[in-house]
């Protein structure tokens, strides 16, 4: 279990916000303080870099699908907010690709068309989309991450439910995932925690997957 310190900087309240942060302060917020929830977290500064980090937090099984999939032509990147907006037909295909996801209904939301997504300026609080891609170059997973101050956590996280069904070595997510965290380790040095909702709660696949790629238990008590 790691203990994560009550005195997390989000950066509220600084000259350089617009309104838009608030969206990213208010959905943070509610993870970032002391309370019982038990988060699903990686400590950025227990590693040393993202090689670190695949060496120490994904196991020999789960960094050998990695190489696996990653020769078989799959490809993963951070999408400016301009690609992204160029690609909505894509991301709605990945949105409505099952009605069902770990066990329960999918929210109505993702069956409204995505809409284009403004630029974010303010430097400390925005959202960064990471998307996976096939041997075709379709996007068919992607990660939304929030960022707000040294806190970041997933805001959502999808594959294409007939690419991952397709893929030959489990899912290639947990390469994406792995595109996010280095990311962050070498573009954010202002990133401590790194955020996937909470350990205990779904179905019990999902916290394996998160174990699996190096998410760890953690609680914000006041120290």
């Amino acid at each position: 279990m790691i203990e994560l310190n009550n005195t997390i900087n989000l950066k509220e309240n600084i000259p350089n916000c617009t309104p838009h942060c608030k969206e990213f302060l208010d959905y943070i917020s509610g993870y970032a303080r002391p309370s019982e929830m038990t988060l699903a977290v990686v400590s950025v500064e227990d590693f040393k870099d993202a090689d670190d980090f695949f060496a120490r937090a994904y196991g020999k099984r789960t960094q050998y699908d990695y190489r696996k999939i990653a020769e078989d032509g799959y490809t993963f990147k951070k999408l400016t907010t301009q690609e992204r907006n160029s690609r909505l037909e894509e991301l709605y295909a990945i949105n409505t690709s099952t009605d069902q996801r770990q066990g329960g209904k999918m929210n109505e939301t993702y069956y409204e068309y995505p809409k284009p997504r403004e630029e974010d300026t303010c430097p400390h609080h925005f959202v960064q989309i990471y998307g996976a891609f096939n041997l075709d170059g379709i996007w068919i997973g992607y990660i939304d991450m929030y960022f707000a101050g040294e806190w970041c956590c997933v805001k959502h996280i999808l594959g294409h439910q007939k690419y991952l069904n397709a893929c030959k070595r489990g899912s290639f997510m947990v390469n994406l995932w792995f595109c996010v965290v280095k990311d962050v380790m070498e573009n954010h040095p202002e990133i401590n925690y790194i955020q996937y909702h909470l350990m205990g709660v779904g179905n019990t696949g999902l916290d394996e997957w998160k174990k699996r790629v190096g998410l760890q238990e953690g609680k914000i008590v006041t120290l």
